[in-house]
């Protein structure tokens, strides 16, 4: 890389960059651009209109809630003419002028620092603003964000009951450690320029909401599991805020009541509301408050006084008495707030629902259904669920086989021809001579085959049938593929192939696609047999000696009129091609082996494992239960992962540190959860 040296700078502690200045205050606006907007004169067309707003969009993540600032120049655009420019937009325009004459700094975040976000949502925008906290006192800005929302999105803030999806929302989050809590004191700067109010459209008038009268209905509830307040504040246009609040003390229902009542109130005056119409189901909170009950405990007097107090900050207010049933909504948030506990207590349920005498150990996503619908509720409940059925022995040991390739395809390929072969043994029907068993080879390249009948197969048949049908007809190979059989991997055979520099390659158990070439002649060889033998099944070995040539019985052309000397110019020629044709041969397999990989990878869902990881292995007829049947588990287990070798194959060790004989294959094996 080279750097021109006219357009680089080294050690300067403050500069422009990418339009912005940086220092070691952070990140502030450039003022060419503030004076671009100042001195801009109020348009006079659309084309004009549209070039200062795009100047203002530029400026964007230094002016808080931007979007619902700029909502006149987006109406105004629409409309067409100088007609589109209005008081309003006059009027914007002067506020983000007044708020660029003193724009913030952003700041720049510390590794692992504890970051807040604030979320304000009018009818048309939401706006947040992202801010740290150096000290208790003193918060700076990161970045402001606005988006306007879209007409389908509006809808939606104007729905009368979003609480059940609210309380999904937050338990989705909190995997992400994201905690909600209370607004912040508005005594930092960056949290006063933010914080939106219940702001009209711009075509209404800010003095009907001081008109109009808002709702709020409290309840709260004391339990020996702790106390907690409920509160519905309803706009006069509809808008409902909920909240839930669970006290840090031991208090009484009189006194839980009269901390909803406090809550409410806050939450109003926060709102600035102005008048304000209470309801709650406590017939003595109302009568105190109404004077016509006295306050005799001095508990109840001290939260007498502070209601009457606050109460004195509104312009009208009065309060009421209402049925418990017509405060339905209030008074499900206190139950609710009971029903969160800690950690202990939450796996004891879901241990019950799962696995206790009513338990059918169903899945996590009806686990949790299950412990809500008994009126249970933490903030992680579905994550809790998922990761206690994830952990459950019984379900891990009887979950379904999973058919999905977990590795992906690795073709294996042969330089040139009679290089690498796989062999297997073939167990046909049961034939009534001495020869029962069928010995086959094949070459990876030119798929040629190679078999021989035996009666018995051992390591020295092995030893005799490379020797013969391999080595000295077609040299020696580099590699000889074969499954765990004792002829395969015994230690005479291991001998000759070293002896010979042949590396034996085996594949792990249960695991017979990664000798695929051989298992596809067998199939191939079993079903010709099937085919010629029909009921003579146990004459296999007679009718594989009896394969004659067609050409014998009913003599071509091509044998009659051809001569030596011709046949022997031909070979030659074909010598001479050789080359040329293997290579053209390994090009296309390389590219029908690539498609075929990428179309099989498609499907596939990796698993990994780690040294030291407990796995479960597949049950297998040898391992089985006696008498199980279809109540047979599908895995055992576990199982520690000692070593990882390449292609998916993994050496295994029990629990005391015995190892197991053989590695074995991903495909076998699942991660044990405990």
């Amino acid at each position: 890389m080279k750097l021109n040296p006219s357009k680089c700078a080294f050690g300067v502690s403050a500069g422009k960059f990418l339009g912005f200045m940086v220092s070691q205050r952070g990140i502030e606006v450039s003022p060419d651009q503030v004076k671009a907007v100042m001195e801009t004169p109020p348009p006079r067309n659309k084309k004009e209109l549209q070039r200062l707003t795009g100047k203002l969009v530029a400026l964007g993540r230094f002016i808080a809630r931007f979007t619902d600032e700029l909502r006149p120049f987006f109406l105004a655009i629409r409309k067409a003419g100088t007609q589109g420019w209005t008081d309003n937009c006059q009027n914007a325009l002067e506020r983000i002028k007044h708020c660029l004459m003193h724009p913030p700094i952003l700041s720049s975040p510390m590794p692992k620092e504890k970051l807040y976000m604030y979320l304000a949502v009018s009818e048309w925008a939401i706006s947040a603003v992202l801010f740290r906290c150096p000290s208790p006192k003193e918060q700076k800005p990161v970045y402001y964000v606005s988006r306007a929302l879209a007409d389908v999105e509006t809808s939606i803030l104007h729905k009368p009951d979003l609480t059940g999806r609210m309380l999904q929302w937050a338990i989705e989050l909190s995997e992400f450690g994201i905690e909600f809590q209370p607004r912040l004191s508005k005594k930092g700067q960056v949290m006063a320029d933010f914080v939106l109010e219940y702001s009209r459209r711009p075509d209404q008038h800010h003095e009907s909401g001081e008109q109009e009268w808002w709702t709020l209905r409290v309840d709260g509830a004391s339990r020996s599991s702790g106390s907690g307040v409920g509160l519905l504040l309803q706009s006069p246009t509809g808008e409902h805020l909920e909240q839930a609040i669970r006290l840090g003390f031991s208090a009484s229902n009189n006194e839980a009541e009269y901390e909803a009542i406090l809550s409410g109130l806050d939450l109003a005056l926060a709102l600035s509301v102005s008048k304000l119409r209470i309801y709650s189901d406590s017939q003595l909170v109302v009568r105190h408050v109404q004077k016509e009950y006295e306050a005799k405990d001095s508990r109840m007097a001290r939260y007498l006084a502070k209601v009457r107090s606050t109460l004195q900050q509104f312009t009208e207010w009065t309060i009421e008495k209402i049925k418990r049933a017509d405060n339905g909504r209030a008074d499900a948030w206190p139950g609710l707030i009971f029903a969160v506990f800690g950690h202990s207590e939450a796996q004891y349920v879901l241990a019950e629902l799962h696995e206790g005498v009513c338990g059918n150990h169903t899945g996590g996503r009806s686990l949790a259904h299950r412990a809500h619908s008994q009126g249970y509720y933490w903030p992680t409940m579905k994550k809790d669920a998922a990761a206690y059925v994830q952990k459950c022995d019984k379900c891990q040991r009887y979950a379904p086989i999973p058919h999905i390739p977990s590795i992906a395809l690795k073709s294996v390929s042969s330089p040139w021809p009679f290089a690498q072969w796989g062999m297997d043994i073939v167990d046909p029907p049961s034939s009534t001579r001495p020869k029962k068993f069928l010995l086959v080879a094949t070459d990876y390249f030119s798929k040629w085959v190679e078999a021989e009948a035996y009666a018995s197969i051992k390591d020295k048949d092995v030893t005799k049938f490379v020797w013969k049908n391999i080595v000295c007809r077609y040299g020696i190979p580099q590699i000889i593929i074969a499954d765990n059989g004792p002829q395969f991997d015994s230690i005479a055979f291991r001998n000759f192939c070293s002896e010979l520099n042949i590396r034996n390659s085996y594949s792990t158990p249960r695991y017979p696609q990664s000798n695929g070439q051989a298992e596809a002649t067998n199939k191939t060889l079993v079903n010709a047999l099937k085919k010629r033998l029909e009921r003579a099944k146990g004459k296999w070995v007679e009718e594989t000696t009896r394969l004659i040539p067609t050409e014998i019985g009913l003599p071509t052309i091509r044998t009659d009129a051809a001569k030596q000397k011709d046949a022997d110019t031909e070979l030659g020629r074909n010598l001479d091609w050789a080359d040329e044709v293997r290579e053209s041969a390994s090009i296309r397999m390389a590219d029908y082996q690539q498609r075929a990989s990428a179309h099989y990878n498609r499907k596939v869902r990796p698993r990994n494992f780690k040294n030291g990881t407990l796995v479960l292995r597949k049950v297998f007829e040898n391992t089985a239960e006696v008498g199980a049947g279809k109540f047979q588990a599908n895995w055992e287990g576990p199982y520690i992962v000692s070593k990882a070798n390449e292609n998916g194959a993994y050496h295994l060790q029990k629990l005391d540190g015995t190892p197991l004989l053989r590695p074995w294959n991903v495909f076998n094996l699942k991660q044990y959860y405990q």
